[in-house]
């Protein structure tokens, strides 16, 4: 039998997987793994004790989601063997992490514009005031519109810092949902 994929909707974005990777998830142990990896990096020992779980039990749950590519091993040629995420495990628990980092560069990117803008006023105001040579020192007055469309660009730079922190906050809502649905399953 061929590979398959399947969708799973996780509140509003689709998350694909893979014949391999549905089954990896199908467990409830290998989910508590996932998360517990999600943390941080831990040894076998360390993941037999979080989770009760006799150790050739979990190398069986653990070769299982390596096989599906969501977890690897990592041998630096010390005494302790780590297992850690791979970048298709993160993404399986956080897919929102990818439109968060979007808004916020989104967000600095208009912020950047908008300081340069208002940076380019200032000087254009300054730069821009000639003495008079009839009279008093009169100035001329500058265009305010490079100021204006600054500061319109600082203040479109909160927007997406409001995204990034919405798509947090769904993100999470959406992640327990995945998961309560995987348990279902």
């Amino acid at each position: 039998m061929g590979p398959w994929l399947v969708c799973m909707d996780s509140g509003g974005g689709k998350i694909t997987l893979d014949q391999e990777s549905f089954r990896a998830l199908a467990s409830d142990v290998r989910v508590d793994v996932l998360k517990r990896l999600d943390a941080r990096r831990e040894t076998v020992t360390d993941l037999s004790n979080l989770l009760a779980l006799s150790k050739p039990t979990l190398l069986e749950h653990l070769e299982k989601l390596q096989s599906a590519g969501l977890v690897k091993r990592i041998d630096e040629g010390r005494k302790w063997i780590y297992y850690e995420l791979t970048d298709k495990g993160r993404k399986i628990l956080h897919p929102e992490r990818v439109a968060i980092t979007l808004a916020l560069g989104a967000a600095v990117v208009l912020a950047a514009i908008g300081a340069f803008y208002l940076l380019i006023a200032g000087g254009v105001s300054s730069a821009g005031q000639t003495p008079s040579t009839n009279g008093p020192a009169l100035m001329e007055a500058a265009p305010a519109s490079p100021s204006i469309f600054g500061l319109v660009l600082v203040l479109l730079s909160l927007g997406p810092v409001a995204a990034a922190f919405a798509l947090r906050f769904y993100g999470l809502r959406r992640r327990k949902r995945f998961f309560e649905q995987l348990s279902s399953a």
